[in-house]
Parts: structure tokens; sequence; C-alpha cells
């Protein structure tokens, strides 16, 4: 049997998924902390929690505006939460050391290292705004609403009146064609 707090708990995320900010923002309230405190013994970090946390909130404000209302709120808030932290771990990919001496080893890259390292960038990303204005004006497109705009794949479709399947299959062939002709993957 459903008690007091449940009920309460699913008419607010009805109220929210409805528009209701009040709503949601009783349920941020309610569970930050928890949300905090299971990042937090993920992360180790307080200013990474607090962008993780927010941007747990944040998905699941435009999930439950786009009419996905779950069955149980919490286990569901916390499957994003650990998507968020899922997310950054893999974007951070931390440098692991067997050794605790062997920190001390790692040796900082020389300026002349550095400036090559520079010159390298300049000229890829010279090559790449070559690649780019040499592709169909669509894909430029394409690209520019991904990348620049942070569409979905969907949004793009809807915008350009063509198949999801098609997008997709657009960006992916221009993403390898990207990659071949700047040297960092095979034909």
């Amino acid at each position: 049997m459903e008690g007091p707090a449940t009920v309460a708990e699913t008419v607010l995320v009805q109220r929210a998924a409805r528009g209701d900010t009040a709503a949601f923002t009783t349920l941020t309230h309610r569970y930050y902390r928890p949300v905090a405190s299971f990042l937090l013994r993920r992360v180790g970090q307080a200013d990474v929690v607090e962008d993780l946390a927010q941007e747990t909130f944040l998905q699941a404000f435009q999930s439950l505006r786009e009419g996905r209302v779950p069955d149980h709120f919490s286990s569901w808030l916390f499957g994003i939460a650990h998507h968020c932290w899922g997310k950054w771990a893999r974007r951070k990919q931390p440098r692991s050391f067997s050794d605790p001496h062997q920190a001390e080893e790692v040796v900082a890259p020389s300026e002349l290292t550095l400036l090559e390292e520079r010159e390298e960038a300049e000229a890829q990303n010279r090559r790449l705004r070559e690649s780019l204005a040499e592709l169909p004006a669509e894909t430029r497109q394409m690209l520019q609403l991904k990348h620049g705009d942070g569409k979905t794949c969907e949004e793009i479709a809807q915008t350009l009146g063509r198949p999801v399947g098609t997008i997709k299959s657009v960006l992916a062939r221009t993403y390898k064609a990207l990659r071949v002709r700047l040297g960092g993957g095979n034909p």
C-alpha cells in the first residue's frame, strides 16, 4: 500500500510533467541532497558533484516536460544521476598510477614540445576547416545543427524535413571521411 509521501510524490511528478515548476522545485528540494550524496560517493569532488547534480535535475525536468512520467520517481532520478556520472567518468579518463612513487616521475613537457603540439593543433584545425568547406552545404548545415547548436539527430531531421536514418547515415559517412582525410582513421 502506498503511504502519504509516495502519493504526494506521484501527484508532484504528474503536476511537474504538466509544467508546474513549483512541483518540480519541491521534488528538487526533496531529492537534491540524496542525489548529491550518491554522486559524491562516486566522484569525490564537490564542484563536480554540483555540476552533475544540476545536469541530473535538468535532464529529469526535460524528460518530464516531454511526457516521460516514471512509475517510481526516485529510482528513475537516481538512474539519471548514474547516467550523468557515467558520462562524466568516460570523458574524464583519469590517469592512474599503479605505484604511488611513479607519479613523481611524470615530467612536464618542454616548451618546445608544447609549441610543436600547438602548431600541430593549428595545422589540424586548418585542415579541418578546409575539409568542412568542401562538404555539400546541407551536410555542413547538419554539422552546424549537431555540433554548433547541440541538436539531436531527431531534431535535425525535423528541422530539415528528412528521415532520422538519413541524417544519421550522412553524419556517420561524413565523420568517417573527415577522419580518413585528417589522418585519424582507416578508409
